[in-house]
């Protein structure tokens, strides 16, 4: 299956009568995956509110996303971010429940978390005194009082000046978290960033190389970007680099976001901040469809620095390339284009001790699923060649049994009954990566559907078929 991951926006436009061509494309179309991510449930919940009409409207998308994604999420589960079915209604109740369960971040707070457990409150209570008394680090002190730090550090930190404790410190990120996520505190930090580092916004909105510019204004100051990077293990470190990669472009003033509040839907760094994790989500996929023309420059220039194997286009741009890549389900065409991909001298050619690989990068996806082309030729002429079908994965990519059930069922209607006579595929057959695979017969050629560590090939062996219970020797590629 074809991965294709859409920003909320295109979703909402398309659920409400715009894109009409795109939206027959996406529903129940097979050959696509479309899954939701933990993102668009926090951009519906930012217009929630009591009010009825509002609700119903919530519920209407909520049971749009429900239709198109089959409940496939990806979401940060504390450990990894992963791709699971979950009812994005439920997913939504419990991000309103706890939307404001940390918004007061100091320690009085934090503090208040405790309150009706009484045996907790006791125990904690003498460890957040001891913690509010604290005295801050000396360094942070001197960044209030160098000149070139001073802004930054008053705008990021409001108050921390006057009361350099872990109490100060506690009480002013709260109050910076409201600035920045309800208020227009952004916009006065980002600010702050651009004239400290010497940044012409005016320069750098539309720049080229806006990573270039900003790496030379730090430059200037003799400290690297990379001093700021958060590399937490509250996600993985993929997932941070593309967010804060992200967010260094707007911070500093490229196709930097508007941040309101005086009327209508509010932007303020929440709304970025989601935007830079929709990138990061999208990642895992083959495409993403975004319609933001500033969101869609910002992960341009993101996936090109970190090598992001993802296409990143318009709603009009994915409706071309369907029209031209995606939309055969002719099977027949599938194996024209094959035959094809083999006289062709547009190959990447590489060597190992025992000979050399030929590989073919296209545009379409064969069976809905294969969108590279291995051929091996060995150095010992008594050995045969090997050809494959493969995937150009996405990125940060992984597999899930859906895809291959989806595969399984196609190839078993181009080729007919495999050779053991599975049927069609059941969940229970791919765990963890390894399967025994499919094998058909054709003339003299046996086709072997594998799978080893999550990857799927389909091998192409010009011999004679392979002994039934060798079940060893299609386990590997």
């Amino acid at each position: 299956m074809i991965k294709v991951y859409f920003d909320w926006n295109v979703l909402s436009q398309i659920k409400n009568g715009a894109h009409s061509e795109l939206k027959d494309i996406i529903l129940n179309n097979q050959d696509l995956f479309i899954p939701f991510s933990s993102s668009h449930i926090t951009d519906i919940s930012s217009s929630f509110s009591e009010n009825q009409k509002q609700k119903e409207l919530i519920d209407s998308d909520l049971e749009f996303i429900s239709e198109l994604t089959e409940n496939y999420c990806l979401y940060n589960n504390g450990k990894g971010i992963v791709c699971e079915q979950y009812p994005p209604k439920d997913l939504f109740e419990q991000t309103i429940e706890s939307k404001d369960s940390f918004k007061d971040l100091s320690i009085e707070g934090l503090m208040k978390t405790f309150e009706g457990d009484e045996a907790t409150s006791k125990l904690v209570e003498p460890l957040f005194d001891l913690l509010k008394n604290l005295p801050l680090d000396d360094s942070l002190k001197q960044a209030f009082e160098n000149p070139e730090s001073a802004g930054i550090m008053e705008n990021m930190f409001p108050g921390l000046k006057d009361n350099p404790t872990m109490g100060g410190f506690f009480e002013s990120f709260s109050q910076m978290n409201v600035n920045l996520n309800e208020n227009d505190g952004y916009k006065e930090l980002r600010q702050t960033i651009q004239n400290c580092m010497g940044i012409n916004k005016d320069k750098i909105f539309d720049n080229e190389n806006p990573f270039d510019l900003i790496a030379k204004s730090y430059d200037k100051l003799g400290i690297t970007t990379d001093q700021f990077i958060n590399n937490g293990e509250h996600a993985p470190k993929w997932f941070n680099d593309i967010s804060n990669e992200y967010l260094k472009l707007d911070m500093h003033g490229y196709q930097e976001d508007k941040v309101n509040i005086k009327k209508g839907r509010k932007e303020t760094f929440k709304n970025t901040t989601e935007d830079a994790f929709h990138a990061a989500y999208a990642s895992t996929c083959n495409i993403y469809v975004i319609n933001d023309k500033r969101s869609y420059k910002k992960t341009l220039k993101v996936f090109e620095k970190l090598s992001i194997n993802t296409r990143v286009q318009r709603p009009e741009e994915f409706l071309d390339y369907h029209k031209n890549y995606l939309s055969n389900t002719d099977p027949q065409i599938d194996l024209n284009i094959f035959q094809n991909l083999l006289k062709s001298d547009d190959f990447y050619e590489s060597e190992i001790d025992s000979g050399n690989y030929r590989t073919y990068y296209f545009p379409y996806f064969l069976f809905g699923f294969f969108n590279k082309l291995v051929r091996f030729y060995p150095n010992d002429e008594s050995e045969e060649q090997s050809v494959f079908l493969s995937q150009d994965k996405p990125t940060n990519w992984f597999i899930i049994d859906k895809e291959v059930r989806e595969l399984v069922n196609r190839l078993l209607k181009t080729f007919g009954p495999d050779l053991n006579c599975d049927g069609l595929f059941k969940m229970s057959e791919f765990d963890d990566g390894r399967w025994h695979g499919r094998r058909w017969k054709m003339g003299e050629i046996t086709l072997r559907l594998i799978a080893v560590n999550n990857y799927v090939q389909l091998y192409w062996d010009l011999e004679a078929e392979k002994p039934a219970d060798n079940k060893t020797s299609y386990e590997k590629p």
